[in-house]
């Protein structure tokens, strides 16, 4: 099949764009196409960015072990095709073979990538034992990145000087890719865009695809340079990633993504814009002054302003080759003819969007970027160290200026988010002064906002916002299942249950700290899936005594429900989380700071935190201040209003059984949940015990408002549809899973589509 990929707009069959002149490939708002494209192919690529975010699942082929369940789960910031913060960073894994060469140790056999999740019955999949190499990799931004295909192979090899022929320290090579020059990846390991996509969706999702073979287009009015075009078409039709997989064993029918969804991504990848950069005649004396900074001090010679391609100049500030960026750099990993030690020269467009910087993310800012520069750029580096400060805050100004504007990588930053009001989904609960609303916006940047290790964050971590879990359907929603948090603990043949130092598996750890690990002998692992915190300050105020009027922990009433309440101690009654381990929303939120991120807060203000958490950073991490708005935040935000009016579709709900634990109301907060106990069975063994107040098997009715938004289901995200989760119930669900059973096709039907309109 031949894919066609250039079209364009222009009908002045005269034309054809200057070798000097730049590409029309600016845009006004981030993850819109390059301007010229023709209708055809923005709906083309207009469905490419649905498939960007479209989420796979097991059922359509995700797995059997992945990082991420859609591409925009790592491309995001602050729109789809972006770069991610570091909770979205994954690892490279080798193993040492018998003749002390490296091999790929990834867990599907055949992937150089660790994956932390699997599907069902798994949810995690250990990691290889006799790993000898991990290289850890951030996410890079896509914006302008596909353009890169458009440069010719002699233009990038006519900027190499190998041996360094001119004696200037700087010997840039290429990159290959089945005998076509490299240019896309960290280490321009990849030829071509499509052969990147493919390895990107099967190594990071687990999905299948078939190759593309394509080709551009002979147009009439082509504006741009088609006799170069001929060349690139004459190599590119030939190239196609054979060497990724096309089948897998998840018991899928492969391929998992169609050659049109397939055509379409690609499409998007490869005409995503170019953050525009700051107009000339907006830029400070001090931008143009770093400009010349830069140039002078060596960073153009890998950094060129402007590549020639046949749409046009490329102003990327890169060249497309190999470097050697010296020892501290390096990390072991070599791909095609690249030592690991080489690094592809990084594009510069739009820069300041994307930080942490450099390949494994460990610089912050583009100070400390520069700063890592070793190898080929010692010398650049050399003269940055000998600048003044006002030098290098001038060339950090004129990096801003090129597209974009610097931001602490968050969605916030997108120039087209709307703030949610009073009303809206994602907004406050209730109409807010003005003073109020300041209190509500500061805490959402903080639940938005990235920490760094300078902050507190642990070495160790599953997230590094508190908006990382929790942005379905938006920001202060629930987690997709490729945010689990993974619950460990020991357990003998026996049976007999011992707690780790750590009773969370982190998902990932801080650049200069290898990833966590545990022995593989009698772990037990238990995925906990990241629920919504639409309508938690409204819980919050439900009394103790309406919780309690709905308790029967001796099932007195013989219905074979025996829902009982938490007690903590005495008399304090948890409410929140997944095990009602926590009684007040301050202390959710504190738990959630020190377990999910590392932060602590001041110890007298919760039970939930520690005066010392071990880290480089004085406690408390989280000022008292910054905590009352992130707190504001949490509690005022509103809960999912229900569309249902039906009143066959309660009595439905209420026949089944469902509402003796989904109680409708508590204190008339409409949240279908009695905030009870309740044991739902299931194989001892697999669960773990972390919970004082609960059974491995007990769990927390959780409140269904809103719930046709947080797939997928139950407390592990095992359940994929609603229909799936009301079959799973097991223990005092079982009867009801049962009455589900035998309801009629329609009424089934009429239960779930009430349950969606909550």
């Amino acid at each position: 099949m031949i894919f066609w990929l250039i079209a364009c707009t222009n009908t002045d069959s005269e034309k054809t764009t200057s070798d000097t002149e730049i590409a029309d490939i600016f845009v006004e708002h981030l993850g819109q196409p390059i301007p010229i494209l023709s209708d055809n192919m923005l709906a083309s690529y207009e469905r490419g960015a649905e498939v960007m975010q479209h989420a796979f699942t097991p059922n359509t082929g995700l797995g059997p072990t992945f990082n991420a369940d859609s591409c925009a789960s790592c491309h995001q910031m602050p729109v789809a095709g972006g770069s991610a913060p570091r909770y979205r960073d994954f690892w490279l894994v080798k193993s040492e073979r018998w003749d002390g060469a490296l091999v790929n140790a990834g867990t599907n056999g055949e992937s150089p990538v660790r994956n932390l999740y699997a599907t069902a019955p798994l949810f995690h999949v250990p990691t290889v034992e006799d790993i000898s190499l991990y290289a850890r990799r951030s996410t890079p931004p896509m914006f302008g990145v596909g353009l890169f295909a458009f440069v010719e192979d002699k233009t990038i090899l006519s900027m190499a000087d190998p041996e360094d022929d001119n004696d200037d320290g700087i010997s840039g090579r290429a990159n290959y890719e089945k005998g076509e020059v490299g240019r896309f990846g960290y280490k321009s390991q990849a030829a071509s865009l499509e052969s990147f996509n493919r390895g990107a969706i099967f190594n990071q999702m687990g999905i299948t695809s078939n190759p593309l073979f394509y080709t551009f287009p002979e147009l009439d009015d082509q504006a741009w340079n088609y006799s170069a075009f001929s060349l690139i078409n004459e190599a590119k039709a030939q190239v196609a990633a054979l060497d990724e997989p096309t089948i897998d064993d998840d018991g899928i029918p492969d391929p998992e993504i169609s050659n049109e969804a397939q055509q379409d991504l690609l499409i998007f990848s490869t005409y995503i814009g170019v953050p525009t950069p700051t107009p000339l005649s907006e830029r400070t004396n001090d931008s143009l002054q770093g400009e010349d900074i830069f140039s002078d001090i060596g960073c153009t010679d890998c950094h060129r302003p402007s590549i020639p391609s046949v749409i046009g100049m490329l102003p990327a500030y890169t060249d497309l080759l190999l470097h050697d960026m010296g020892a501290e750099l390096g990390d072991g990993i070599k791909a095609g003819f690249a030592d690991a030690n080489e690094f592809r020269t990084q594009p510069l467009w739009g820069v300041g969007l994307h930080p942490p910087y450099l390949h494994d993310g460990r610089a912050d800012t583009l100070q400390e970027a520069i700063e890592w520069h070793g190898g080929e750029a010692q010398n650049s580096r050399d003269e940055w160290l000998a600048l003044s400060i006002l030098e290098q805050q001038q060339i950090l100004e004129f990096l801003g200026d090129l597209g974009g504007v610097p931001n602490a990588q968050n969605f916030l930053n997108d120039s087209q988010y709307n703030l949610p009001e009073y009303g809206e989904l994602g907004g406050p609960r209730q109409p807010l002064s003005d003073s109020e609303q300041s209190q509500f916006i500061r805490g959402l940047e903080l639940f938005d906002g990235n920490f760094l290790e300078e902050d507190g964050l642990n070495p160790m971590f599953n997230a590094d916002s508190c908006r990382a879990c929790h942005q379905d359907p938006v920001i202060g929603g629930a987690g997709g299942i490729d945010v689990n948090v993974l619950r460990i603990g020991l357990r003998d043949e026996n049976g007999t249950y011992e707690s780790l130092n750590s009773i969370i598996l982190g998902r990932v750890a801080l650049p200069t700290h290898q990833p966590m690990e545990y022995p593989l002998e009698n772990l037990v692992i238990e995925s906990r899936q990241p629920p919504s915190l639409l309508g938690l300050g409204d819980i919050n105020e439900i009394s103790i005594d309406s919780i309690l009027s709905n308790a029967d922990p001796e099932d007195l009433n013989a219905d074979g429900i025996s829902g009982r309440p938490s007690w903590l101690d005495e008399t304090t009654l948890g409410r929140f989380g997944w095990k009602a381990q926590i009684s007040n929303l301050q202390d959710f939120v504190a738990d959630a700071l020190l377990n999910e991120i590392g932060i602590t807060i001041h110890p007298d203000l919760s039970d939930f935190t520690v005066a010392d958490d071990f880290d480089t950073c004085v406690d408390p991490e989280l000022p008292n201040t910054e905590l009352n708005d992130l707190y504001f935040y949490v509690q005022e935000l509103a809960a999912p209003t229900s569309t249902s009016t039906s009143e066959l579709d309660n009595s439905i709900f209420i026949e089944t059984g469902c509402a003796s634990c989904h109680t409708p109301e508590l204190d008339g907060v409409p949240l279908y949940s009695d905030l009870l106990l309740h044991d739902m069975g299931g194989n001892l063994n697999e669960l773990v015990e972390q919970e004082q107040n609960a059974l491995p098997t007990e769990f927390r009715t959780p409140p269904l408002w809103g719930i046709s938004t947080t797939a997928p289901f139950l407390h592990d995200g095992s359940a994929e549809t609603l229909e799936s989760a009301i079959r799973s119930h097991a223990g005092e669900g079982q009867e009801s899973a049962n009455r589900f059973t035998q309801l009629s096709t329609e009424e089934q039907a009429e239960l779930i589509q009430f349950l969606e309109s909550l």
